[in-house]
């Protein structure tokens, strides 16, 4: 947190919660703030380890460090590499979580098989779950704006006949959301 910021908290937050908050934090004020590769004056500013955990818990592929080496190429250094790597090693953990992977599924991100052997079936097995819940809650959007419609058509129709078809086609919508319902119950609850 910059300074700046702590002291725009300050005015919004007024004088006594500030100061248990800074008597709590004032470490997070004076930290030292992580610069990206590409927005920094100068690649020796760059935290390598932190950039590899940011990047390998965001399932970025393995080639992300040769972009970040070609943006600081002047200033390379071997031990770079290592350092990123065992950065990207940690932040695979977090990402390559089963349920991370069931929401990554779920949220529809792309997956770029970078996830280690020892950890993948889980991974993919909780990635494809989520691929699952995603297309049956997109199905269940479709249904519910489907009901909607023929709602408002069945209070305009006046045809006896028609009232029943459109009755008959709610039935059968409730019913196929119905087991969809269900079917997402079970992925959940996997």
């Amino acid at each position: 947190m910059s300074l700046g910021l702590c002291k725009h908290i300050s005015g919004i937050l007024g004088r006594p919660l500030v100061a248990l908050i800074l008597g709590c934090g004032l470490s997070a004020c004076a930290s030292k703030t992580i610069v990206p590769v590409g927005k920094i004056s100068s690649c020796e500013q760059a935290d390598w380890y932190e950039l590899g955990r940011r990047d390998g818990s965001q399932g970025t592929p393995t080639d992300r460090l040769s972009a970040h080496q070609k943006e600081c190429a002047k200033a390379s250094s071997p031990d770079w590499e290592t350092i990123y790597t065992n950065g990207r090693n940690a932040g695979l953990v977090e990402y390559c979580d089963p349920k991370n992977a069931y929401e990554l599924g779920r949220m529809g991100v792309a997956y770029y098989y970078v996830c280690p052997s020892t950890v993948e079936p889980q991974f993919l097995t909780g990635y494809r779950n989520g691929q699952q819940a995603r297309e049956l809650e997109m199905q269940n959007q479709k249904i519910d704006d489907q009901i909607d419609q023929l709602a408002q058509k069945l209070i305009a129709t006046e045809s006896a006949n028609e009232k029943q078809e459109i009755k008959e086609q709610l039935e059968e919508l409730k019913r196929t959301r119905a087991k969809n319902d269900q079917e997402l119950t079970k992925i959940i609850t996997k």
